[in-house]
């Protein structure tokens, strides 16, 4: 078996299906298969490198006992259709959707980087996680423009190279984004009608309640990572169904609730809190406002606490020189 937290597509491993037959080793649609590197429950993902152009990629195939259900090889096409609009320095994208052997499978870039989830053992520095926040942002502010709301965003699906001594964050897979500028009825063929789709820990309240979702569920998700980068832990665990409940009913706890001993910055924790409002008409707007805010925080903190709603910015100003986790 595969452990999730070793693979590079931060992809969960499942049993296989006796027909999913290995295809290391085997020529499919053009590729050369070298590898696996996980399974998920849609597919198994391997390495290949194409045979004309020696590009090495990650093959995403779907899993035999799928193919026979169309809906799920509708949802499988549209994820590459949805992917394939998408180009930016914080995105995975997908090159084509490859079928051979009856079967499909989506060529995507390979990422060489790890999943967020192996760099959240502990809580960090707060200027990391703002680097990597932003970097984020700017990959959903693209996605959005495009019309596309990923719907399950997580550490797993945000995987961080190192390049030129910095961190280099990527989203992917958007299997269950929602193209917004699809027509309800595709929608609802493909997904269900108020069907709850997503992760319980990063899931948007919205999401919980199986109700509409727009780009602001995406920064609800993006505000979750954060508070886990920072404290080291999830504003809300437990079983899911006690994690979505929560969502429901509470606001998020002060990180101070849950690690007393951390010292945040006031302004860093604000610019969180807005991501994580449990009303939607509270978050930021979109990514580039929060964005906008971000750079307040990174070059200009005297202006950023107005636009986060502080008033007694001095005293905010006084933490610059606090340390952002408690000494050992």
């Amino acid at each position: 078996m595969v452990d999730a937290k070793r693979t590079r597509l931060g992809v969960v491993a499942r049993p296989t299906d006796p027909r999913d037959k290995n295809l290391v080793g085997t020529m499919f649609g053009g590729y050369l298969v070298d590898s696996e590197l996980g399974g998920g429950a849609m597919g198994i993902v391997y390495r290949a490198s194409h045979i004309d152009t020696n590009r090495v990629v990650a093959l995403k195939t779907l899993r035999a006992q799928l193919m026979d259900d169309a809906t799920t090889v509708a949802r499988f096409k549209r994820e590459a259709r949805i992917a394939s609009r998408l180009g930016h320095p914080h995105i995975g994208g997908v090159l084509e959707l490859v079928e051979a052997h009856g079967r499909y499978a989506l060529a995507l870039e390979l990422v060489e980087g790890e999943p967020l989830t192996t760099l959240m053992t502990m809580p960090m520095p707060a200027e990391r996680v703002l680097a990597i926040a932003g970097q984020m942002l700017r990959g959903l502010e693209h996605a959005h423009a495009m019309g596309l709301v990923h719907r399950d965003l997580k550490p797993a699906n945000v995987l961080v190279e190192w390049r030129n001594g910095r961190d280099h964050a990527r989203i992917i897979d958007f299997g269950i984004a929602i193209a917004r500028d699809g027509s309800p009825e595709t929608l609802e063929r493909l997904t269900g009608a108020g069907t709850i789709v997503g992760t319980p820990a990063y899931m948007a309240p919205e999401q919980a309640r199986g109700d509409d979702v727009d780009e602001r569920t995406d920064l609800y998700a993006l505000g979750t990572m954060m508070y886990e980068m920072i404290a080291g832990v999830l504003p809300f665990d437990g079983k899911p169904i006690d994690i979505l409940a929560a969502k429901l009913k509470r606001e998020v706890p002060p990180i101070s609730d849950l690690v007393p001993a951390l010292i945040i910055d006031p302004l860093v924790e604000r610019f969180m809190r807005k991501l994580l409002e449990r009303k939607l008409e509270r978050r930021f707007t979109s990514a580039r406002a929060a964005l906008t805010v971000l750079g307040l925080l990174q070059t200009d903190r005297a202006a950023a606490g107005p636009a986060l709603g502080i008033t007694d910015v001095e005293a905010a100003l006084a933490l610059i020189a606090l340390p952002t986790r408690p000494p050992r």
